[in-house]
């Protein structure tokens, strides 16, 4: 009986898919990993024994090696246990965020500067999120110029004392990390066109605001927004979302983590499954946001394809077989319409 049992099971292994097998992943995924790690120690060790552009040709190979990783995890998390494929994302993102920080050291950005584009007179109607239905409902807004809050309406300047924040608030750029930081604003619209964006935006502290980012951006970073709606094109590493309420978010990125974030609807198109963490009252759907030369920018993202892991959430703080309750699919009669991007228009910043 053993040496049948043995004979049968000699047999299945040569028949089987290998792409299917743990040891056969964990193999390919380790070598990159391992590869990655030897990199990025050789481009801060040589740092200044090395031209400025061989050490970005370099750390491109290695953000290629990182994509090629999110793609085995998402290709063999329909066979992988679900602690394996949180334990290998975890993995490509810290190696990611590793990549970032020696890009930043090795790779200085040139600093920004902001100007006025002309926004057309029509007002855009503003958002305020409705977490029971999914969707969107009418107000007015107020168009961001220069730290200075503008209401297109005609409104009193009395009305707009009293929605309008501080100078302190306006739009600042965070030279340490280089970094293009959005904070501090309420009731306004920004919009960021694909000729300008930088490689890394942080959105943190808004309330009631509209955020339109046309083109593609390495990573995002979204922290502490209160009924915001935010439409982004592909980001080609991850984002990472952390303290956010009465919201709609629609992103298209490698990796989504979430942390402590409630009463909001994702809108995806992602390459490894989104995860969560302290989170509830979450629902999840289809990406929904439209811009002339989107299908551009996901196919050089590596994000044309609908991989369909939009639904297939990891709750890190759920830990039983059955569904976790702090997520669930958005139904399709309460999901908003793909939102155009083409004619928005705001401020705009060109690099000085």
């Amino acid at each position: 009986m053993a040496e049948e049992t043995a004979e049968e099971y000699e047999k299945a292994a040569e028949t089987s898919d290998p792409r299917e097998s743990v040891d056969v992943f964990f193999s390919a995924f380790n070598q990159r990993k391992e590869s990655v790690e030897k990199g990025l120690a050789s481009a801060l060790e040589k740092k200044d024994a090395l031209e400025q552009t061989l050490i970005k040709e370099h750390l491109d190979s290695l953000a290629l090696e990182l994509s090629a990783m999110e793609k085995l995890v998402a290709d063999s998390s329909y066979f992988l246990p679900a602690y394996d494929v949180r334990s290998s994302q975890t993995a490509v993102l810290r190696l990611k965020e590793e990549l970032a920080s020696a890009s930043a050291e090795l790779l200085p950005k040139k600093k920004f500067s902001f100007r006025n584009k002309a926004a057309k007179k029509q007002p855009i109607p503003v958002v305020a999120a409705d977490s029971t239905t999914g969707g969107l409902r009418d107000g007015t807004h107020n168009i961001e110029r220069n730290g200075e809050t503008q209401n297109p309406r005609g409104a009193s300047s009395e009305s707009n004392s009293a929605s309008s924040p501080s100078k302190e608030g306006s739009i600042a750029v965070q030279e340490a990390n280089n970094r293009e930081c959005i904070q501090g604003k309420q009731n306004s619209v920004f919009v960021r066109d694909s000729q300008v964006l930088g490689a890394e935006l942080t959105l943190s502290d808004l309330k009631n605001c509209r955020v339109y980012l046309k083109g593609r951006l390495t990573t995002l970073y979204i922290h502490r927004l209160r009924n915001c709606q935010i439409f982004a094109g592909p980001v080609t590493g991850s984002v990472f979302i952390d303290d956010v309420e009465g919201s709609t978010l629609v992103l298209a990125s490698h990796q989504i983590r979430i942390h402590s974030t409630k009463a909001t609807d994702f809108y995806l198109r992602v390459r490894s499954r989104p995860i969560v963490e302290y989170t509830t009252n979450v629902r999840f759907a289809p990406y929904a946001f439209s811009y002339p030369g989107l299908q551009e920018d996901l196919i050089a993202s590596n994000l044309a394809e609908e991989t369909g892991l939009w639904e297939k959430v990891d709750d890190f703080r759920w830990l039983r077989a059955a569904q976790s309750p702090n997520w669930s699919s958005l139904p399709v009669k309460e999901r908003i319409p793909v939102e155009d991007g083409a004619d928005i228009q705001g401020l705009g910043c060109d690099e000085s």
